[in-house]
């Protein structure tokens, strides 16, 4: 069979929102306003990508005058909801919220009773009328890692296995949505596996895996795959199996272990959501609220409620072509380095340069 790698092109969303209000408190007017204070209440001080978001929310607010109260939730959603009561507390005119979980409505509803704009952040919560919010394009991701595939197959026909997340999910839900768009023009391949993967599980991921493997006689092309967790997993089966590098495999969030995969050639690509453009929509979104301006929309999302006029952060495919890039210019300073991502394989001589 033949196979191809063929780096396709970042996806954009749209570049950061622009505040129409100046700098220091001034009205668009030119008239001095009071400090707008954004209240940001994150679910876990744990990841390491929370805390780049923030700073990078703290850096676009002293930008335009504006107060950050930050508080961290470890993933306990009654904490989270205490914190939300603190924060109206002190006055803030916007709040951002990575919720802890989707049920965070009735916390939730208490800050929207005061009038306070809501700046949903990653996850949309159900039941409730949120004012605005910022995910990824998940359903861009879909499409991108359908169409890696196709690239890699070729013309020839094969077979294609989907593991698609928690069904549950709608992250899972809009990544598989981009799958249906493209392979449904795709007339050269077969679908042979269209699996939800209950809570992600890489374990799971595993199993189904080798079970397509052994039913279609290890005659299966491609895994797309919705995330690296994942991914992992089928990259264990295809090991098992000695087809490392012979079968595609996409993945989701670039994590450590994953870009040595893709350096190792165990998995072809995933992809990388623009950290630095999410936090900026968020943040403009919620300072233009604050003023009582209307934030620009990509998109509408719904999660069992209104439609929710949302911001979509642009993702980006890294391939093995693509790490050092992703190391020294992409990913945040310090986010990943050479020695986790090149562990078992040599450096490029010019990674960096």
């Amino acid at each position: 069979m033949k196979r191809r790698y063929v780096k396709a092109a970042a996806l954009a969303a749209g570049g950061a929102l622009v505040l129409a209000a100046c700098a220091n408190g001034a009205s668009a007017d030119g008239s001095d306003d009071e400090t707008i204070k954004i209240g940001v209440a994150m679910k876990t001080a744990v990841q390491a990508r929370w805390h780049h978001e923030v700073s990078v929310m703290e850096r676009v607010a002293e930008e335009h005058g504006a107060e950050l109260i930050v508080q961290w939730a470890n993933d306990d959603i009654t904490q989270q909801g205490n914190q939300y009561e603190n924060l109206m507390s002190q006055g803030i005119d916007a709040l951002i919220t990575v919720p802890v979980n989707d049920k965070a409505g009735p916390y939730l509803q208490t800050v929207k009773n005061e009038g306070i704009p809501i700046v949903a952040y990653d996850l949309l919560p159900e039941d409730i009328e949120i004012d605005y919010f910022v995910t990824r394009d998940n359903k861009a991701v879909g499409v991108e890692q359908a169409r890696a595939a196709l690239e890699y197959i070729g013309d020839e026909t094969a077979k294609v296995a989907l593991l698609k997340g928690d069904a549950a999910n709608m992250v899972a839900q809009g990544i598989a949505s981009g799958y249906d768009e493209v392979l449904a023009e795709a007339d050269n391949v077969t679908v042979v596996t269209d699996q939800w993967i209950q809570a992600w599980s890489t374990e799971e991921a595993l199993s189904v895996s080798e079970n397509t493997l052994s039913a279609h006689d290890d005659d299966v092309a491609a895994f797309i795959t919705s995330t690296d967790g994942l991914a992992m997993g089928v990259v264990q089966a295809v090991r098992g199996r000695g087809l490392e590098g012979e079968v595609f495999v996409s993945g989701l969030d670039v994590e450590p272990a994953n870009a040595q995969l893709i350096a190792e050639g165990a998995q072809t690509m995933s992809i990388w959501t623009d950290l630095d453009d999410h936090a900026e929509k968020a943040i403009t979104a919620a300072i233009q609220l604050a003023r009582g301006e209307t934030p620009e929309a990509d998109a509408t999302t719904s999660n069992q409620g209104p439609e929710v006029p949302t911001g979509l952060a642009q993702v980006v495919p890294i391939y093995q072509e693509d790490l050092c890039r992703f190391i020294h210019e992409i990913s945040p300073e310090g986010w990943i380095t050479e020695e986790e991502v090149f562990a078992t394989t040599e450096v490029p001589a010019d990674c960096g340069a």
